[in-house]
């Protein structure tokens, strides 16, 4: 009998949470005979048109209107949707706005953000981003906004002006650059701007949290027939590299090579991508990073080819890494939602390496998500790795399930072969409740003793063998006098062998306050167990000084020290971003991390030194250089990039040059390599 009382009552919350709603904002679309001038000017063209300036403040006083108005509009063409943003200003100083990279766009400078729920399923949508300058940041967001993907990118533009009392912004958005379901006439959507004067993020829809798609009101009368349409896009690549180099991975002298990717668009909703030979060329290495872990470090996907829905496989169990798989010969994709399900699926074949041990080998992963509820999802993912003499396989399920506004309960279970069931499967399980202000969460997680081996060829698995306990605790209250905020947070983790046997806790506490003076101050305390080949404690305390460190342009200087694996050390680092003229940025960050004893001479010195010049938003100049000390590694990078057809049609010359030591092998290691590249994107078939 308490057992079915307790099964009515998470059923009457359940869907006491979702019925309990608001009234959610509309906008009309007004369809226009000519095109709209994207220039940073509202012509006469925008006046006829509905309009909104209701926004409401997410953050600092929450549900208080705006303390700036701002006014939104919408129109279409055939082709294209338009956006535009008139945001008005109490001093003409007041405006922050210096990021001029695609993709780095976040609320610490004053931006504009539309978020268009094409599918009107609550749970994924596309995330278009401007600042004052017209640098433009997109990205897909998943699950009711608990992923944001800011590797996906498609083409729009946008343009701003700029005056003593407003700044404004118009955006083109072209049917065929977005995903959409055929037919319908109304996209949920919202639109935020944040106004860093006084730490404003205000939306138009109210939320309870930034991208909560679930929350989002309505843009009507859209007509999309235009988008209906199959399409073809090439997007054809050609290099020339010369290299002088004693790493015998790298072939010296010059060398030209072709490859690229094909996009079939069936339709808006489905579309097929072939590639051939892609490459990682037009991006800079991976940053140096500092690891007082003994687990392996995890890096960005950098290929366009995967750009585009590796969304999909964010669950926490990662069982698809897209950087697991090597240099790759060819490889298919096919993307897309049909009614209340979204997947995708992927082939690639990889070139085996001798020098590198790496065997040839068949790669496939497959993602199927469906809707239920409200605003949650069911999901599974397939993936195998084959070679000449094994085959690795993962099956995997999971859920995310929105309870109402703030409450969320995930989870997963996967099983791999070979191997048993038992000590080849994971399994986890999450409750959290949420918003912008707190974040409360309980985990329990299982790895199995041999799970990691299986997984890792196609996924990215840190550790295993754990039976785990996780919880975190986070709390910002908004003060508003001398001191801005005060950000509380306290995380413990406990984990025992599959046997039972304590391997680790960990307890992390800590504050942050920032004042009305852009300055802040931070605070945090570790304490960690961890058995390893034996019993270690670890601890350190953290103490970290900055200056506008909510802003792009800013300042911090940082001191940790402690216990790391029978070692006393100390870590001190300072990290600087700021604008020394208009359109020249410049990064510095210095570590210096010191062991005691320190028997393998893993003391280093960490520089990381970078310098962007933008001509324009796209037509730049970029030089990276980073030197580790430890590895006597000096590593060079220069970039001149010109992006003709934003996006993806791009020239970039890169000069690249490292060195550096390899104590193992007592010798010395250098590369030089100048590299040009030529992508364009051709469409030939609209």
């Amino acid at each position: 009998m308490r057992i079915t009382l307790k099964i009515s009552l998470i059923i009457v919350f359940i869907l006491f949470s979702y019925t309990y709603g608001y009234s959610q904002p509309s906008l009309k679309v007004i369809k226009l005979d000519k095109k709209i001038n994207i220039d940073g000017m509202l012509e006469s063209s925008w006046s006829n048109t509905d309009s909104s300036s209701n926004f409401i403040q997410l953050e600092p006083s929450k549900g208080n209107p705006s303390t700036r108005k701002s006014i939104i509009r919408a129109v279409q063409d055939e082709k294209s949707i338009y956006f535009s943003f008139k945001c008005y200003l109490n001093q003409p100083d007041e405006l922050v706005a210096r990021i001029q990279r695609r993709d780095q766009l976040n609320y610490s400078e004053d931006i504009v953000t539309i978020i268009l729920d094409t599918y009107n399923d609550n749970r994924t949508a596309l995330m278009f981003q401007v600042n004052a300058l017209g640098t433009i940041s997109d990205a897909k967001i998943s699950d009711n906004g608990k992923n944001i993907d800011y590797l996906w990118d498609t083409e729009w533009e946008a343009k701003t002006s700029i005056t003593d009392s407003v700044w404004i912004a118009e955006i083109k958005i072209p049917f065929k650059s977005i995903p959409f379901k055929p037919g319908v006439k109304i996209w949920r959507c919202n639109f935020s701007r944040s106004i860093r004067a006084n730490n404003e993020i205000a939306w138009w829809s109210p939320v309870t949290q930034n991208y909560r798609i679930s929350q989002n009101g309505r843009l009507n009368n859209i007509q999309t027939g235009h988008g209906l349409k199959h399409s073809l896009s090439l997007f054809p690549y050609a290099t020339g590299r010369y290299a002088n180099s004693n790493i015998q991975v790298i072939e010296n002298g010059f060398k030209a090579d072709i490859g690229g990717d094909i996009e079939y668009k069936y339709r808006s909703n489905f579309k097929i991508n072939l590639t051939f030979n892609p490459d990682f060329a037009t991006v800079e290495g991976d940053r140096e990073q500092i690891n007082l872990t003994p687990w392996e470090l995890k890096f960005p996907e950098k290929r366009l080819f995967f750009q585009d829905g590796n969304d999909m496989f964010s669950t926490r169990i990662k069982t698809f890494y897209s950087r697991r798989i090597g240099d790759i010969q060819y490889g298919s994709k096919m993307t897309g939602k049909i009614d209340k399900f979204q997947f995708n699926g992927l082939h690639a074949q990889t070139i085996g390496n001798d020098e590198l041990q790496l065997p040839k080998a068949k790669f496939n992963a497959f993602r199927l998500k469906g809707d239920i509820l409200n605003s949650s999802t069911l999901g599974f993912i397939y993936t195998d790795k084959v070679t000449d003499t094994a085959i690795y396989r993962s099956y995997n399920f999971d859920y995310v399930l929105n309870l109402g506004k703030t409450w969320k309960l995930t989870g997963q279970y996967v099983v791999s072969t070979p191997g048993d069931i038992k000590s080849h499967s994971a399994w986890f399980v999450r409750f959290a409740r949420e918003n912008n202000i707190y974040h409360y969460h309980i985990r329990f997680t299982s790895l199995g003793t041999n799970f990691r081996d299986n997984v890792n060829q196609t996924g990215f698995i840190p550790d295993d063998d754990r039976l785990e306990v996780d919880s975190d605790i986070e709390n910002k209250f908004w003060l508003n006098r001398k001191l801005k905020y005060l950000f509380l947070s306290g995380k413990n983790n406990i984990f025992w062998s599959q046997e039972g046997i304590l391997r680790s806790w960990r307890l992390t506490y800590g504050f942050r306050m920032y004042f009305n003076n852009k300055s802040s101050f931070d605070v945090y305390y570790r304490d960690e167990f961890q058995l390893l080949d034996k019993k270690y404690y670890n601890n350190y305390y953290h103490f970290i000084a900055g200056y506008n460190t909510d802003e792009a342009s800013n300042a911090a200087l940082a001191y940790r020290f402690g216990r790391n694996f029978d070692r006393d050390f100390q870590l001190a680092e300072f990290n600087s971003s700021f604008k020394i003229l208009k359109r020249l940025s410049v990064n510095y960050e210095l570590n210096y991390l010191k062991f005691s004893p320190d028997p393998n001479q893993e003391s280093t010195w960490l520089h990381i030194l970078g310098f962007d010049y933008y001509f324009t938003n796209d037509l730049w100049i970029r030089i990276f250089a980073q030197n580790n000390s430890s590895t006597d590694k000096y590593y060079f990078y220069s970039l001149f990039g010109w992006r003709f057809k934003p996006p993806f049609g791009a020239v970039y010359l890169i000069v690249n040059t490292d060195n550096y030591y390899d104590f193992d092998k007592n010798s010395n290691y250098y590369s030089e390599i100048l590299f040009i590249k030529l992508t364009y994107p051709i469409s030939a078939i609209k």
